[in-house]
C-alpha cells in the first residue's frame, strides 16, 4: 500500500492529465454524434480484428486435435479391416466350423517434419520413434499411397528411405488381374516409378490401378500405388516395363501410418532373401 501511495505521489500530475483526457474525450463523443459513430466503428473493427486472429488461432487448434483424434481412428479402423488380418484355415472350430483367423498389422500414427526432393535417395523424417512402437523395416504410407521404408530409429524420431530412393524396390500388383511385380525409381520426376517385371502375355491397360501385392512382410496388400500411365517395354520382350503415375503427393506430405507386422520377424526367418520389399 505504501508503495502506491508513493508511485501515485510520484506520477500525480501524469495520472491527473490522463484522467482529464479520457474525461475530455468522453465529453466529446457524447456532444458530436458524427465523431462517437466513427470512433465506435473504430473501435468495432479493432475488436473483430482481434476477434478474428484469436478465434482464427483458436479453430486452428482444433482442428489440429480433432484430425489428430480422426488420423488415430483410421489407425485404430485399419488395423480391424480383412487385409490386417490373416486366415488360419487349417485350424477350424470343431463346433461351428468357422474359419478362425489372427491380427496381423497395426498401425502407428505420426507426422511427417522433414522430407528431401533430391534427383535421387530421398529420405522423409517422422516425429515417432522406438518409444512410440516404431523399428527398422516398418513400412509408412499415407491416405494417398505409399511413402517408404524405415532406416533408423531413435528415441523420438525416426528417417524413412522414400519411395523416391534408388535401393526402393516395392512388391506391388495390378488391381484387375493381381499379377505382381517390382516398384523401382530411376530419378527425376516425383510423380513417376517403373513397374517391372510384369509378364507381358497378360494385357494391361493406361490408367489401370496399381496396389502393393501383400507379398511381402513389410506392406499389406491393398495400399494405393498409382496407376499406369504408359508402356515401355518393346515387342516381343517376356516382360512388361511399364510406366506409373504414383498417387502419392511427395511434396505434400502431411500424415503418415507406419505398418507393425506382428509377424514380421517368423515369416523373414522363412522367406528366401531377395532384395524386395
Amino acid at each position: 500500500m505504501k508503495n502506491i501511495r508513493l508511485w501515485l505521489k510520484r506520477n500525480l500530475y501524469v495520472v491527473l492529465f490522463l484522467l482529464l483526457e479520457f474525461f475530455s474525450v468522453g465529453v466529446f463523443f457524447r456532444y458530436h454524434p458524427m465523431q462517437e459513430s466513427g470512433f465506435y466503428r473504430f473501435c468495432t473493427g479493432i475488436q473483430g480484428r482481434c476477434a478474428s486472429v484469436f478465434g482464427g488461432e483458436y479453430s486452428r487448434r482444433a482442428l489440429r486435435e480433432e484430425n489428430e483424434r480422426l488420423q488415430n481412428e483410421n489407425a485404430a479402423l485399419r488395423a480391424t479391416v480383412e487385409s490386417s488380418y490373416f486366415s488360419t484355415s487349417h485350424l477350424v472350430d470343431s463346433v461351428c466350423g468357422d474359419t478362425l483367423y489372427k491380427q496381423m498389422y497395426t498401425y502407428i500414427v505420426a507426422n511427417v517434419i522433414h522430407a528431401t526432393f533430391a534427383p535421387k535417395d530421398n529420405y522423409v523424417m517422422l516425429d515417432a520413434g522406438s518409444s512410440d512402437g516404431v523399428a527398422p523395416g516398418m513400412a509408412v504410407f499415407s491416405p494417398a499411397g505409399i511413402v517408404g521404408i524405415v532406416n533408423r530409429v531413435s528415441s523420438h524420431f525416426s528417417s524413412v528411405i522414400s519411395v523416391l530412393h534408388s535401393q526402393s524396390m516395392v512388391s506391388v500388383s495390378l488391381a484387375s488381374s493381381g499379377y505382381s511385380g517390382s516398384l523401382l525409381w530411376k530419378g527425376g520426376r516425383y510423380d513417376a516409378a517403373i513397374l517391372v517385371d510384369v509378364p507381358a502375355h497378360i494385357a494391361v491397360e493406361i490408367g489401370e490401378r496399381v496396389v502393393t501385392s501383400g507379398l511381402s512382410s513389410v506392406y499389406p496388400g491393398g495400399i494405393p500405388v498409382g496407376c499406369v500411365s504408359g508402356i515401355a517395354s518393346t515387342e516381343g520382350e517376356e516382360f512388361y516395363r511399364l510406366n506409373i503415375r504414383l498417387s502419392e503427393p511427395y511434396a505434400n506430405l502431411n500424415k503418415v501410418y507406419v505398418v507393425k507386422n506382428l509377424y514380421k520377424d517368423e515369416q523373414d526367418l522363412c522367406r528366401l532373401p531377395s532384395g524386395k520389399i
